[in-house]
């Protein structure tokens, strides 16, 4: 009976993971040309001045900041918030939290080193540089997000 409950489970485990790896197949990053209409209106909507990078990412530096110019193999301290472009709803936001850059999302590690330690930046980046087509909690898969960053410390490790 033990033997037949440990198979069970087991097969049972076999099934899930091979759920979760068919609809990752289905997986499909958005073009950031299909998420820019968007990405502006939320800039227009906002009153923000924006630059766009060569990568898509959108960007207002409010205070370009005084101190180290973060690497992204820097420890960073900063207060965000998080909003979803689609609707302006925070989905997240955290103050005098410390994270290493390089194991942040891709628009993190690209946009906040366009400020040093003492600078704030607004940035709204394409889903592709954010959590893709699989999104996280709150985070629709393929949704474009925007992030207001204050970084208060860079610390190489």
């Amino acid at each position: 009976m033990r033997k037949l409950l440990v198979l069970g489970v087991v097969a049972a485990l076999i099934v899930v993971g091979c759920i979760k790896s068919s609809d990752m197949g289905n997986c499909t990053p958005q073009p950031v040309a299909v998420e820019m209409p968007a990405m502006q209106k939320f800039a227009a909507d906002s009153a923000m001045a924006v630059q766009q990078d060569a990568t898509g990412i959108l960007y207002q530096i409010i205070d370009p900041g005084t101190g180290a110019q973060p690497a992204v193999t820097d420890s960073i301290t900063i207060n965000y918030v998080g909003r979803l472009v689609s609707n302006g709803q925070q989905f997240d936001a955290a103050n005098n939290v410390t994270f290493k850059l390089s194991e942040l999302i891709e628009g993190w590690q690209i946009g906040i080193p366009k400020i040093k330690v003492g600078g704030k930046i607004k940035l709204i980046m394409q889903s592709s540089l954010a959590y893709g087509c699989t999104g996280s909690g709150p985070i629709a898969p393929n949704q474009p997000l925007y992030f207001y960053i204050e970084l208060l410390g860079a610390r190489s490790k």
